[in-house]
């Protein structure tokens, strides 16, 4: 990795990134010209093959944007491809308790912290020419994000905190929703107070808090209530709402 994740939180207050939904590496590039300063590139959700991640990471680095890739369930292999392809990290959907964030530290980290298959050959490791480094640099540097999204993570999530080595937490108001009975009402008070108490809660531990953002305001209403960072709804949603803006202000005037 040319810089990790855990360097930009340090370096840099209240950072933005994206969710990238397309196995596209130029609108990774243009999210990172366009000043997001990193991804989230979206195996959970996407519909492309594990090669296309190798081009995203590249992507991402040659715009000096750090590239994390969410990975579709807690799965080591699935956690181990993301790392040695490259990603300055790794975010985990579905956390929903201290075992699965224990699981998913484990499968991110190399012995004696964790249980990572170590291979010297790979990217992150260019090729081996780091190699007297890579091992303990990666288990200091990667950065594991715990997405905590369901009622059951909720309910467990004073107890994950605790987990000797999370570091970072991002939360889904999507899925909360879901899991709560009341899909989609991301401004009903079960959701917002449910995120707000556990932004809080991360900021009392000193771990790093994100959260999505829907729009500009929203973002900053998450920034005000504590969140260390924002990862903007992914480009899917932003390319249709530009197509939408576009066709329905030339038909206005049509």
């Amino acid at each position: 990795m040319k810089k990790s994740f855990k360097q930009l939180m340090k370096e840099e207050k209240k950072p933005v990134g994206i969710f990238v939904n397309t196995g596209c590496p130029e609108m990774v590039e243009i999210t990172a010209q366009t000043g997001f300063r990193f991804v989230f590139i979206d195996n959970e959700h996407g519909s492309w093959g594990l090669e296309t991640n190798a081009d995203m990471i590249r992507a991402a680095e040659s715009f000096d944007s750090i590239p994390l890739i969410r990975v579709p369930v807690i799965d080591e292999t699935a956690i181990k491809y993301a790392l040695d392809c490259g990603a300055a990290g790794v975010v985990i959907p579905g956390v929903s308790t201290p075992e699965q964030a224990v699981r998913a530290l484990e499968y991110s980290k190399f012995a004696p912290e964790g249980k990572r298959g170590a291979c010297p050959y790979v990217r992150a490791n260019r090729y081996t020419g780091r190699s007297d480094t890579y091992f303990e640099e990666s288990n200091r540097e990667t950065a594991v994000v715990m997405l905590i999204e369901g009622e059951e993570g909720v309910a467990n999530y004073d107890a994950i905190l605790e987990v000797e080595g999370v570091e970072f937490v991002f939360f889904g108001p999507y899925d909360l929703s879901v899991s709560l009975g009341i899909p989609g009402q991301l401004e009903d008070p079960r959701v917002k107070k449910s995120i707000q108490e556990m932004i809080r809660k991360a900021n009392e531990k000193g771990i790093y808090a994100g959260m999505l953002g829907i729009e500009a305001k929203d973002s900053n209403e998450w920034f005000a209530c504590g969140a260390d960072y924002i990862v903007a709804v992914g480009d899917m949603a932003l390319f249709y709402r530009t197509c939408q803006e576009m066709v329905n202000g030339i038909r206005a005037r049509s």
